[in-house]
């Protein structure tokens, strides 16, 4: 047979073709794999590092390096550009597919997703820490919410299948954003007041300081009042008071909404320790006002109400300070010393005595403390967060902005918390200070069986007094409250009340098992439902509020409540099967 009637390909030509171009797929997917692995180890390499610049950036805010913080805060933005500039090579969303590693590609996918818009939008927080200063201009919203939907993004990715580079790199950042989100929204909560306090006139402060010893809604009975001028960045203390200066009133000092009439009698607006029982702070701060002038004070252009919470917050930043007596008041010891000890060795004189020359003594040391925003924003972010701080405006636009944060008092903390959350606020009704020895576990339950599809839900909370059994006769009466408002001396009343979502309608209240009977009242827009609940030394008690959900469909409750002495347990809402 000639050469020119042969078949174009032999049966070994075809093998021999099929092998070079099976080895060449092989090469091909080698290749694919080689270059996956390697964007994926570069891309967690780069994650690392700036996990590391983070960590240069802290130091040296905290140390005041200027230079250093701009340099570590450069490198950040820059490291996290590059890692999310890979999120766009086509081959990730293939690889993602794939097995063996493509757990870790999606992992490092979702990452970088998280990740690309706090890339951009940290450069200007870096340089207003880096300064030293607050830049007015820097808008937190938009990073702070990114910064939230990175945390929850990351934090259903498991780890431990992951190749160890890329499991750290996940690890390393979810801690950041842990550690970051909560400072973030303390920068974002208190924004409106450093733009307040930034022109060069002067602003008249008025400070409400709150005992938890005795709860309120806000927090405790508003024990002190301090009234400080800020001007061109100078804080003085201009006057103090206390709550024995004002006496009570046969009617309120200003205008009272009649829903709180109904929930809690004609105590509000007529003893000054009740300024924080509204949930809506806007009302606290126009009784705290009304209260400040009746004795010749000027009227206040923001008001801040704090407890010792913040002030061992404080604490912490600017170290121990020395009392007139010669002691020592340091962080961890503020809440003893401040709202136990004086109770059981004090008269009522020595009591605000203390009080008030601890107060004056750590705002000296603030106003002496150097401007280190970081370190100020940390140890804030758990008192903001818990409630313990709240602030008014006079000025319309500042205090719209405070409204929509944290700092706008229990309402707006319950707003913010989205459109199921519940508020738990409590008020003492013993008279005296025993809420140190309250415990209080929070829980809810949802179950969604009912026809119309709107869920059951249920608040309930387990109460607990740790006061001794022989209370009655071992505490001082100005902690059991001698028994003067229908609490037994040794006992803790307590009135509960839980604001519902607009719409929720109220079941029923139980204390273990037994109805209760329940005030009814439409506070700062929402269903609100009171009840009164005692507590001898070592009781415990369940007590059960039912709700039918307004609208059909799924719910997320979650709970904000009054900050109190004792921290809650506030575990999460347990979804219910139907019988």
């Amino acid at each position: 047979m000639s050469e020119a009637s042969r078949p174009a390909h032999s049966p070994r030509t075809a093998f021999r073709l099929v092998c070079v171009a099976s080895a060449a797929l092989l090469l091909l997917v080698a290749a694919w794999w080689v270059w996956t692995a390697v964007r994926a180890v570069e891309t967690a390499t780069q994650l690392l590092a700036a996990d590391a610049a983070t960590t240069r950036l802290s130091a040296a805010v905290t140390a005041g390096d200027r230079d250093a913080a701009t340099a570590a805060g450069a490198a950040l933005a820059g490291e996290l550009s590059a890692a999310a500039d890979t999120a766009d090579d086509p081959i990730w969303v293939i690889a993602a597919r794939a097995p063996v590693v493509g757990g870790d590609i999606d992992a490092l996918r979702t990452l970088l997703r998280s990740l690309r818009p706090l890339a951009s939008e940290s450069t200007p927080l870096v340089a207003a820490l880096a300064s030293g200063t607050w830049d007015q201009s820097v808008d937190l919203t938009p990073l702070v919410q990114d910064a939230e939907r990175a945390r929850t993004a990351l934090a259903h990715i498991d780890t431990a299948p992951l190749l160890p580079p890329v499991g750290r790199a996940v690890e390393r950042v979810r801690d950041a954003l842990e550690q970051g989100v909560p400072v973030l929204r303390t920068a974002a909560a208190v924004e409106p007041l450093l733009r307040a306090l930034d022109g060069p006139a002067p602003t008249r402060i008025l400070v409400l300081l709150q005992n938890n010893a005795e709860v309120r809604t806000g927090g405790g009975i508003t024990g002190s009042f301090l009234q400080i001028t800020s001007q061109a960045g100078v804080l003085t203390l201009d006057a103090q008071a206390s709550s024995s200066d004002f006496a009570p009133r046969a009617t309120p000092v200003a205008d009272v909404p009649p829903d709180l009439a109904t929930l809690y009698g004609d105590v509000v607006g007529r003893f000054v320790q009740n300024t924080t029982i509204p949930a809506d702070f806007a009302v606290s701060a126009r009784l705290a006002s009304a209260w400040w002038q009746s004795r010749g004070g000027a009227a206040p252009d923001l008001i801040v109400s704090v407890d010792p919470l913040v002030l061992a917050a404080a604490l912490q930043v600017i170290g121990p300070v020395q009392l007139a007596d010669g002691s020592t008041l340091t962080s961890g010891d503020a809440i003893d010393r401040l709202l136990v000890e004086p109770y059981r060795a004090l008269d009522a004189d020595g009591q605000t005595a203390l009080m008030q020359d601890a107060a004056a003594r750590v705002f000296a040391g603030l106003a002496a403390a150097p401007a280190d925003p970081l370190t100020w924003m940390s140890a804030l972010s758990g008192p903001i967060a818990s409630g313990s701080i709240s602030a008014w405006a006079a000025d319309a636009d500042t205090q719209d902005a405070l409204s929509r944060g944290l700092l706008g008092g229990p309402s707006a903390r319950l707003a913010a918390a989205g459109p199921d959350a519940f508020g738990l606020w409590l008020n003492d009704a013993t008279g005296g200070k025993m809420d140190g020895y309250l415990d209080i576990d929070i829980a809810t339950t949802v179950a969604s069986c009912r026809p119309d599809g709107r869920a059951d839900i249920a608040v309930q909370l387990t109460m607990s007094s740790t006061a001794p059994a022989d209370a009655a006769h071992s505490l001082p009466g100005d902690v059991t409250g001698h028994g003067m408002y229908g609490t037994a001396v040794g006992d803790i009343g307590t009135s509960v009340a839980v604001a519902a979502p607009p719409g929720t309608f109220l079941v029923s209240v139980s204390k273990d098992g037994a109805s209760l009977p329940v005030a009814t009242a439409v506070e700062s827009g929402r269903p609100t439902s009171l009840v009164r609940v005692n507590l001898s030394p070592g009781e415990r008690n369940e007590i059960r509020f039912a709700f039918v959900a307004a609208e059909p469909g799924a719910v997320a409750p979650e709970v904000v409540h009054t900050p109190l002495l004792n921290v809650p347990d506030v575990t999460a809402p347990v979804i219910r099967g139907c019988d």
